[in-house]
Parts: C-alpha cells; structure tokens; sequence
C-alpha cells in the first residue's frame, strides 16, 4: 500500500508520497486536493493508496483509502474523510453514558 501525506511544514503545507521530497503549498485546501488526485492516479495505476492529512497541532484529521478500478471502465474509489467528526460524535456519546 502506498501512503501520502498532507502535513504542515513551516508556514507552508507539504504532500509527501512514500517519504520522497514533498510538494509545497501555501494553502492546505491545495495540499489536500493534490493528495488526492495523487492517490487516484496512484490507485488507477493498480496501486491500494492511503491518505493521512494533519493538522498544525500534529492531530490527524482525515483518513482516505483510494482502491484501484475494478475494470477499465471504472474509476478509482476514494472513501474514508474526517477523523475529527468521528471524535466529536465519540464524545456525545461518552457524555450521553455518563450523564444517563
């Protein structure tokens, strides 16, 4: 499986890929969205991709996983999103169990 990551660097956001040099962005939108579309070319070419993207505090945000095509007429999949979300809704439940 190969792995990109979208990752603070400095005052700039990196995409690396498998620890090669990263790519820099000034905006983390444009990090993300060239994560993703390295991950699909990645994953057409026969590749299984797993995408982490971090926040400036270290936390981990997102995770995608983006699978090869089934066949020549389909396309890549890309599933997964934010981890955030998912933490959120964790707590609401732990305060729900506890204030029950």
């Amino acid at each position: 499986m190969r792995t990109v990551v979208v990752e603070p660097f400095g005052d700039v956001w990196a995409v690396r890929v498998d620890d090669v040099e990263p790519q820099l962005f000034a905006r983390g939108r444009a990090a993300e969205d060239v994560a993703k579309t390295v991950a699909e070319r990645l994953a057409a070419a026969g590749d299984h991709v797993e995408i982490h993207l971090f926040l400036r505090n270290g936390q981990k945000a997102a995770r995608f996983v983006c699978l090869p095509p089934l066949s020549a007429e389909d396309s890549p999949l890309l599933i997964g999103g934010s981890l955030l979300a998912q933490a959120a809704a964790n707590v609401d439940d732990t305060d729900q169990r506890v204030n029950a």
